[in-house]
């Protein structure tokens, strides 16, 4: 049976003096068995001026996260007799909003599941959302054209050269491809690129990441998307 520790509501980011902020509220689902323990974030949106685009990303998200935890709470039963003594199966699920102006946010979901063995998994899942454009977006919808993948490639390079001590444990080159198109965020004034744990380095090593200026990008980005730059 499980037991249910607490539902909490939390304002992350109210509009404020700013309007043209959206607001993001979440809600926290904890939970513990005898043989697992889950703490799951769950993040909505709301003042957006088209409600069918904020209605399906809010339900896309819950929609995730519950599928997320049904998966979880059927592996945990399966892998319940190979735990060490004193050992849980673990899921955490968090967010951060890491840039809501300019009718742009992106927010960062951090999922972490352990099932027994050495370690477990962690992932990063990015929503970015265009409320203007009124659609998600992902990274070639904020580039001109198809050249933005050597323009980016060249500056992930550049980036490595000048920061060879942070980089030096890397044990293959980054490189834009198709399945990145979802592994990026905006934050401050930077395009961050990323690569999940053992993309390009061992776990402990964490997420390997590149801050490209979006002043150096602006001459590549779309016009609307050059709102982005303070």
């Amino acid at each position: 049976m499980k037991r249910i520790i607490a539902v909490i509501f939390v304002i992350l980011c109210l509009c404020g003096c700013d309007m043209k902020r959206i607001r993001t509220e979440s809600s926290i689902k904890e939970y513990e068995t005898d043989f697992s323990t889950v703490y799951a974030e769950t993040v909505k949106f709301s003042g957006m001026k088209n409600s069918e685009l904020e209605k399906n990303i809010n339900a896309q998200i819950q929609q995730s996260i519950d599928s997320d935890l049904v998966a979880f709470d059927s592996k945990a039963q399966e892998c319940k007799d190979n735990l060490q003594m004193g050992n849980k199966c673990v899921m955490e699920i968090g967010w951060e909003e890491t840039y809501n102006k300019n009718d742009f946010i992106s927010v960062v979901e951090e999922k972490y599941i352990y099932t027994g063995g050495a370690r477990g998994t962690t992932v990063h899942i990015p929503v970015n959302i265009d409320v203007s454009g009124e659609k998600e977006v992902k990274l070639a919808d904020l580039f001109a054209d198809d050249g933005y993948v050597s323009t980016l490639n060249r500056m992930i390079n550049e980036e490595m050269e000048k920061h060879s001590e942070e980089y030096k444990d890397l044990w293959a080159k980054p490189e834009i491809k198709q399945e990145h198109q979802t592994d990026f965020y905006i934050q401050d004034d930077d395009l961050v690129i990323f690569f999940q744990p053992y993309d390009l380095s061992y776990y402990a090593r964490g997420f390997v990441e590149f801050r490209l200026d979006l002043e150096d990008l602006s001459g590549y980005m779309k016009e609307e998307y050059r709102r982005l730059i303070d």
